[in-house]
């Protein structure tokens, strides 16, 4: 008796299969979609931050593409094989956080056959760029699906000045543009507005830990100058404003200071 209910079970599992249930050894899972955290400006090149977790076993890593607001995968990037992906990686089950500059020299192509270098008219400052990351994998094919909103992110490079040394009475001056002039008032340094200029101060670690700029805040005062510090810059020009900041590493007694600067080269454009 026990015999005759296995034999009906097997009939009744194959018969189940046989109606047209999904075999679910051919089902191909949809990648994760990477998410990009930060886009942070340089000269003529700009640092995708992302997090990402994928476990597929065929999971290869990442490509990064970039472009204009109307096509943010016109440049495919490839690795330093010139092959793909861009970002080679292992399967993982735990959320990783990943870093990639796009910049002069990186490989890419705009027709999947084609590969060239990246030139500094490819990533003009003061011209947005839109960027996408999308998970890969290499047998068989596959991406993870391109979505727009929430996954495109713009950064658009500008040129900056790194570890500068700044003395007093002198103005911290980028590409013909001053953002602030450094004084010493009693014995104590201070940046000094200029030229349309205002500004906030906040704590920092780097020149990059701010990089979309904000639009209100600032002020017309002397702030005094300390390390560690990041200052913050609006410059208004009519109806238009510009952004730039100041990161100063260290403060020399009074006779100077070393700092870090930087300018967005295009009106009304919040990255930098």
């Amino acid at each position: 008796m026990r015999i005759l209910k296995v034999f009906f079970s097997i009939i009744f599992i194959f018969s189940v299969i046989s109606c047209g249930l999904p075999d679910v050894t051919g089902i191909t899972l949809e990648l994760n979609q990477p998410y990009i955290t930060k886009i942070i400006p340089g000269n003529n090149e700009i640092t995708v931050e992302f997090q990402s977790q994928n476990s597929e076993p065929s999971f290869s890593g990442y490509n990064i593409y970039f472009g204009d607001k109307t096509n943010p995968k016109k440049y495919k990037l490839y690795n330093q094989q010139k092959a793909l992906p861009t970002m080679i990686d292992k399967g993982s089950d735990i959320i990783k956080k990943y870093t990639f500059t796009i910049k002069v020299g990186s490989y890419y192509s705009t027709n999947n056959t084609d590969i060239d270098t990246l030139r500094e008219n490819d990533l003009n400052n003061g011209i947005p760029i839109y960027v996408w990351v999308g998970a890969y994998q290499i047998t068989p094919q596959l991406e993870s699906y391109y979505y727009y909103d929430n996954f495109v992110q713009m950064g658009t490079p500008r040129p900056e000045a790194l570890n500068q040394t700044i003395r007093p009475n002198n103005n911290l001056n980028i590409e013909g543009r001053d953002l602030a002039r450094l004084i010493n008032n009693a014995g104590v340094l201070y940046f000094q507005n200029v030229n349309n200029t205002s500004m906030m101060m906040l704590a920092g670690n780097s020149l990059y830990d701010v990089v979309v700029p904000p639009e209100n805040g600032y002020g017309n005062i002397d702030l005094q100058v300390k390390a560690n510090r990041l200052y913050l810059i609006k410059i208004t020009e009519g109806n238009n404003a510009y952004y730039g900041k100041i990161y100063v590493r260290s403060v020399n007694g009074i006779s100077s200071i070393t700092a870090d600067y930087c300018r967005q080269t295009a009106a009304n454009i919040l990255s930098y």
